[in-house]
């Protein structure tokens, strides 16, 4: 995924998935361009930080 996407996601409030898991987006580095997801429906989520380009 390319970043510009991630960052609309982000405000869309929108989903990814990281592998094959359904997760949501809870923060972006423009610096490093990764993003911190979450999986959704959780009590307490492992929180993921992975580059762009992993994400689908």
């Amino acid at each position: 995924m390319k970043f510009e996407r991630l960052k609309a996601l982000k405000r869309g409030k929108g989903y990814v998935h990281y592998k094959g898991k359904l997760c949501e987006v809870i923060s972006i580095n423009a610096l490093k361009q990764t993003a911190q997801v979450a999986e959704v429906d959780q009590i307490f989520p492992d929180i993921y930080e992975v580059k762009a380009s992993e994400l689908d």
